[in-house]
């Protein structure tokens, strides 16, 4: 599989992302770890390259992010979206809390030790709001229940806005064939668990090449 995005960005900035990507993941021993600046995410350490792309281009306002976990990942988003001036508010979720929460609120992220779905048939009215508001917001699904959540959250999305998951392939033949043991060990969402809310709430495919490549699914509502 070729990396879409190997062509779209230029050159020196991709040496420059390379160069920062401190620790890569490591399938052969099962390790899910990859560090951007020595801050480390439970994600594919190409997962950088791919998302400083989507974040140029699509300039959220907004992201709201379900398991911040390590927070390397949080953090690399709120390094990005400030290197491209964009001024984009970050808030993100964890039923964990952690001691480098609190340096990550320092930094400017909204970071919230709350379980925001408990049953998942509603979510709080503030999350919504947050949601429906003015402008663009990106969701990023990537808590204990990716499903459940890219369904729940997708109700309250407008037009323009993008919801994306973690833990991603489009079936599971194509995780068997392409993706387990070569790029990722995990498969917690695919096409068919997020077929009817993507039917529903009219969602068609963004960058659907390169972020497949790094086990990301995005959905722009139109």
């Amino acid at each position: 599989m070729i990396n879409q995005v190997n062509y779209i960005l230029n050159f020196k900035m991709k040496k420059d992302l390379q160069s920062r990507i401190t620790k890569h993941s490591n399938l052969i021993e099962n390790d899910s770890l990859s560090g951007f600046d020595n801050h480390f995410a439970q994600q594919h350490h190409n997962v950088y390259i791919t998302f400083y792309k989507l974040l140029e281009d699509y300039k959220p306002n907004r992201i709201l992010e379900i398991g911040t976990a390590l927070g390397g990942f949080t953090k690399f988003l709120k390094q990005v979206t400030d290197t491209l001036n964009l001024n984009t508010y970050i808030m993100s979720f964890d039923i964990s809390a952690r001691p480098w929460y609190d340096e990550m609120k320092n930094d400017g992220i909204d970071v919230r030790v709350e379980d925001i779905f408990g049953d998942y048939l509603d979510i709080p009215n503030e999350i919504k709001h947050f949601i429906k508001k003015q402008g663009k917001i990106m969701i990023l699904c990537d808590g204990g229940d990716k499903v459940r959540e890219f369904r729940l959250l997708s109700q309250f999305m407008k037009g323009g806005d993008i919801i994306m998951a973690h833990d991603y392939a489009p079936n599971q033949e194509y995780f068997d064939k392409y993706i387990n043991g070569k790029i990722w060990n995990w498969l917690e969402i695919q096409d068919s668990d997020i077929k009817e809310s993507c039917s529903k709430h009219n969602l068609h495919p963004y960058m659907e090449y390169e972020l497949r490549d790094v086990v990301w699914v995005g959905k722009i509502k139109k």
